[in-house]
């Protein structure tokens, strides 16, 4: 069994005011903040490989450019809030380009079997109910297989309702609405049973569903959570929510894993696997090097079409080393696996594709660029805690994005102009991320050749 020990270091009040001179310039309707963990002693542990492993399912089909928008990506939410906040940068993304695949894991919830999408920018969990009724944007009634849910969960609540009664709402990126009762249930992921978890059924869905997903399961932090007191869906104002454990830190509470999780994205999105507690046994890992920086939270907040609180787990990078040169600006990062591109400041964005041979150019329609499908990509990595993450060449060019006119292929290198900047699949690919919420860290393993 490979064991890892973390050697974490504080950076005191030099990192305190780092945080705090990089953090202070937020975009428009963006805030972040610095969690603290739920078991601030826990990172003095040896963590090690665990058998809490879970496959992910990738649910997205990608056809040449039609491939299914994830919505819950952090690219497709800036792009919604962009375009009401004001900023730039995801304003052009479209379904052509904020592309991402969504990952379904396989869950029992009182009995009953059901795929579920992670997510980890929300905190509820939810499966559509059998007599749900299926909406669209006006709040007209459409035939239920208009939604595209998988199946539905056929009973009630194990244990019933809450008391008092709640209800829950979210409203995701591009305007879906969820709503329904909240109870409580047994929810069983592989051979991790959480008793008595407070959950949603919901009944009214604005949803652009797989056909194969039943509902969601969130992976943020109590403070996200989307719980309002009373039966009807239309009363969700702030004086009426009110928080609640969601499953993972259930899990933790009930003493069923330590207080982290791992997620690991094989190439070409074919996979991946989520560990619960313990880190993912992902091929190619380099556990001879890790790094470690302290969790941020960005929030996305005051924008009618966003949820009213949507959250991303962040990073500070040191910077960016490609072709021999070092960007040591320091900006804020969303690591998220439903994003597939990376998302730079402009400038940086441009250098590194400047640095393509050939270079890569900008299609504004697309909001991405592009350059010759067999060209020589550059030698590019992201600096966490002094350490190099390279991007394996093979990730930077999508060979099979092709556009049409001029026959070029997508680099995965974007602007994300005024920010905040992701870290979406093609660096996911080619590291193992743990989140350790138990210390507030964020936890990478390079694992660039598999």
């Amino acid at each position: 069994m490979t064991r890892v020990a973390w050697i974490v270091l504080f950076g005191g009040l030099a990192g305190a005011k780092l945080h705090a001179e990089v953090l202070k310039h937020a975009p428009p309707g963006i805030s972040y903040h610095v969690p603290k963990g739920i078991l601030p002693t826990y990172s003095s542990k040896v963590v090690s490989v665990n058998h809490h492993v879970h496959q992910l399912r990738p649910v997205s089909t990608r056809h040449g450019f039609a491939m299914n928008l994830n919505s819950k990506s952090a690219a497709s939410v800036l792009g919604i809030h962009q375009r009401h906040a004001g900023g730039f940068g995801y304003e052009n993304i479209t379904t052509t380009s904020a592309y991402g695949t969504q990952y379904a894991i396989e869950a029992t919830w009182d009995g009953h079997p059901l795929s579920l999408l992670i997510d980890t920018g929300s905190s509820d969990t939810w499966a559509v109910s059998k007599d749900f009724h299926c909406i669209d944007y006006t709040g007209q009634f459409l035939p239920q297989s208009s939604c595209g849910f998988g199946e539905a969960y056929p009973d009630a609540f194990q244990y019933g309702r809450t008391d008092p009664p709640t209800h829950m709402f979210i409203q995701y990126g591009d305007g879906e609405i969820v709503t329904g009762p909240m109870g409580f249930s047994d929810i069983t992921i592989g051979n991790i049973t959480v008793k008595k978890q407070q959950v949603c059924l919901a009944n009214t869905t604005y949803w652009f569903g797989n056909n194969y997903t039943s509902g969601l399961l969130g992976l943020a932090f109590p403070s996200l959570t989307n719980a309002y007191y009373g039966d009807s869906g239309t009363d969700h104002d702030y004086g009426s929510q009110v928080q609640y454990s969601p499953l993972f830190t259930s899990m933790v509470s009930q003493g069923l894993v330590d207080p982290l999780f791992s997620i690991a994205i094989d190439r070409n999105a074919s996979s991946g696997m989520i560990s619960f507690g313990g880190i993912a046994p992902a091929v190619g890992a380099d556990f001879s090097r890790s790094a470690t920086l302290d969790m941020i939270i960005t929030n996305i907040i005051g924008v009618p079409a966003t949820a009213f609180q949507y959250s991303f787990y962040t990073v500070i990078p040191d910077g960016w080393y490609f072709d021999s040169t070092m960007n040591t600006k320091k900006y804020p990062y969303i690591v998220d696996s439903g994003t597939t591109l990376n998302y730079l400041p402009p400038s940086l964005a441009d250098a590194i594709n400047a640095a393509f041979t050939p270079p890569a150019v900008y299609m504004w329609m697309y909001g991405a660029y592009f350059t010759s499908c067999d060209a020589i990509a550059p030698q590019v990595a992201v600096v966490l805690d002094g350490e190099k993450f390279y991007i394996n060449p093979v990730d930077l060019i999508y060979r099979t994005m092709v556009d049409p006119l001029t026959g070029l292929c997508m680099t995965a290198i974007a602007s994300g102009g005024s920010g905040p900047y992701i870290l979406g699949d093609v660096f996911m690919q080619n590291a193992l991320v743990v989140f350790d919420v138990g210390e507030a860290k964020m936890r990478f393993i390079p694992r660039p050749h598999y």
